[in-house]
């Protein structure tokens, strides 16, 4: 299926079984619809499925925000007259997730490596953050930038990297407070979504946490295990 937002053309999955309850599945940054496909395929005979790929890696005409990616959901939800939620999201997806929070009846939510909460920065790193921003800027250290920089960003076209700014510069605490259940599975090696994330969720939430001796992708790597909390925890009253 296609759904046009922002003069972008959106593609997506939507499997209607007549069930009572929907699963949303919300993709990393550089995912697509067929990001949880294993987990899907467990799960497609007790849920309705929606899948979309976001407009994320791949060439857009115009500059999104993160309530652009949050509108585009709802507007997807409101076509196919879906009002409550199950959420399995990966760490761009939890930045939806948590902007979809509160506009929608969340059932459940299931996060791994969610990305969107930022600490703050003392005094001190604040100075050295600026002093970087100008050293960078100086064409004789622009190596260095080539070497530290996310290949998610140096790989975007111009437009998608001020998306990318746009999206990890937002800090979502906010917005991080659910009134539903929420399972997470981190990986104690994530040094993207680093584990103080899912302790922060934990201490705020009501909230089943998992750690695995995994990475970012500790539901890929650790696919098994994951699905298996993922069902215990859907099958749970």
């Amino acid at each position: 299926m296609n759904y046009l937002f922002k003069n972008e053309v959106v593609n997506y999955n939507y499997f209607d079984h007549k069930k009572n309850k929907t699963i949303l599945f919300l993709h990393g940054w550089d995912g697509n619809k067929f990001s949880f496909q294993q987990t899907i395929n467990l799960v497609k005979n007790q849920f309705n499925i929606l899948s979309i790929t976001m407009p994320t890696t791949q060439p857009t005409t115009s500059v999104w925000d993160m309530f652009d990616y949050a509108t585009l959901v709802e507007n997807i939800l409101s076509l196919h007259s879906i009002d409550n939620v199950i959420i399995v999201c990966h760490s761009f997806g939890f930045r939806i997730a948590m902007l979809l929070n509160k506009k929608i009846i969340i059932l459940k939510i299931i996060v791994t490596g969610g990305a969107g909460l930022k600490k703050k920065l003392n005094i001190f790193q604040k100075i050295i953050k600026n002093n970087n921003k100008i050293t960078l800027k100086n064409k004789k250290f622009q190596y260095l930038f080539k070497k530290i920089a996310s290949l998610d960003y140096i790989n975007l076209s111009p437009t998608n990297k001020a998306t990318f700014k746009n999206v990890v510069n937002l800090n979502l605490k906010f917005a991080s407070k659910f009134n539903c259940p929420m399972l997470l599975f981190w990986g104690t090696k994530d040094k993207d979504t680093k584990l103080w994330i899912a302790k922060y969720l934990k201490k705020h939430n009501n909230v089943k946490l998992l750690t695995t001796n995994s990475d970012h992708f500790a539901y890929l790597k650790e696919n098994c295990k994951f699905n298996h909390v993922v069902l215990k925890f859907l099958n749970n009253a």
